[in-house]
């Protein structure tokens, strides 16, 4: 038996993708180093499940492409496969269509019954030792001439022997046995097939595929007429094939940058606004699932010893300039009593920021109808700001 191994992980997991640093700039809070991703977590909802980490990503695997309502309910009585046959130099263990593939297309047929050579059976070869020839013809001759009864004219005659009626069988009949029927029955040989199993086991309650999935898949000889042989992908139920058949979709948060407003670039005793820009994230929709990310609030550490830090809802509200009004709840407002000179560890002369992030993550079952919250995120996002000092100038006194 000649055996290989493979395995292949469907992406279901998580990859933590490192956003690229931003440099700080005079006058400006900018992005200067990216989260780090944190541990993951998920929940099942109908046929999909979905997950989300630390870092801000969230995404959703669902069976069947998130049309069925649960995963009982996609494989309607039937067991979650477990493993199955395809075609041997298969990359694709779970092929989306339905049917064999061409080369394939007779992989599943039974051997063909056998076929019967056999010479054709003769009837009996009985040789009668006498034909019937019909009635006899009688041959008329001369009136017979009288002969002396002393003198004999001839030997004695002998009896003839009597003649058969036809279709009796004469004494001397030899019988011919019917030749037996010769059978030539093919020879099945075993043939090498992929078999994928799957490696991680389902929810037990839910019936959920595990995360991440994992196949492993192995040739093996298999005689296609053994009626205990597995099945071929093909020859699993539809909704066994949907379990397998994941619709992945995935996003991330982009949380953007930092900055001050009405100034970038504020003065010790300026009234200046937080505020996170750019800021986004691209919603899910498989089937009747959703999933989206809101902004919920913004915490900033200001880097000045000795200092509160301040927060506001949602991203922050961005000050124009001459605005007389500089709080309220979606306003970080704060104003430097020190300049930045002589601080920074990032960068020289500015202050170390840190702005937090906190994103909701939420989901849908229902196509949006009701929402759930999957994860609260908080994303810490740091940057380097310059606060410089009051210019004034000084005038002499003319006496």
């Amino acid at each position: 038996m000649r055996r290989c191994a493979a395995a292949l992980v469907v992406v279901l997991g998580l990859v933590a993708v490192a956003a690229p640093a931003r440099a700080a700039e005079a006058g400006g809070a900018r992005l200067l180093a990216a989260p780090s991703a944190g541990t993951g977590s998920g929940s099942v909802h109908g046929s999909c499940r979905t997950w989300s980490s630390s870092a801000g990503e969230y995404g959703a695997v669902c069976s069947g492409g998130g049309r069925a309502k649960d995963y009982r309910a996609l494989l309607d009585g039937a067991a979650p496969p477990t493993c199955w046959l395809v075609p041997p130099g298969s990359t694709d263990f779970t092929p989306k269509g339905a049917a064999p593939p061409a080369e394939a297309s007779t992989l599943s047929v039974a051997v063909p019954a056998p076929t019967l050579t056999a010479r054709p059976a003769p009837g009996s070869t009985a040789t009668p030792t006498t034909t019937p020839t019909g009635t006899p013809t009688a041959t008329p001759t001369a009136a017979p001439t009288a002969t002396p009864p002393s003198v004999p004219t001839s030997a004695p005659a002998i009896p003839s022997a009597p003649v058969p009626a036809p279709g009796t069988p004469s004494s001397t009949t030899t019988e011919v046995p019917a030749p037996t029927p010769t059978e030539t029955v093919p020879v099945e040989r075993p043939q090498d097939f992929l078999q994928v199993c799957v490696t991680s086991a389902p929810d037990p309650v839910t019936l959920a595929p595990a995360r991440p999935t994992t196949f492993e898949a192995v040739l093996v000889p298999v005689l296609l007429s053994d009626p205990g042989r597995l099945r071929f992908w093909w020859e699993l139920t539809e909704g066994q094939r949907q379990y397998l058949t994941f619709v992945d979709d995935r996003s991330r948060v982009d949380e953007g940058r930092i900055v001050t407003s009405p100034s970038r670039t504020p003065r010790i005793g300026q009234v200046v606004a937080f505020s996170a820009t750019g800021t986004s994230h691209r919603p899910l929709a498989i089937g009747r699932l959703r999933m989206d990310a809101e902004l919920v609030s913004l915490r900033v550490r200001t880097g000045e010893p000795g200092r509160p830090d301040v927060t506001c809802a949602g991203p922050g509200r961005e000050l124009p300039a001459g605005a007389t009004e500089r709080t309220g709840p979606d306003v970080c407002s704060f104003s430097y009593r020190e300049t930045s000179a002589g601080r920074g560890t990032a960068a020289p002369d500015t202050y170390d920021v840190t702005a937090t992030e906190t994103w909701r993550i939420r989901v849908s079952s229902d196509a949006g109808a009701t929402w759930t919250t999957e994860r609260v995120v908080e994303i810490p996002v740091p940057a380097g700001l310059r606060v410089t000092e009051v210019q004034t100038l000084v005038v002499p006194l003319v006496p």
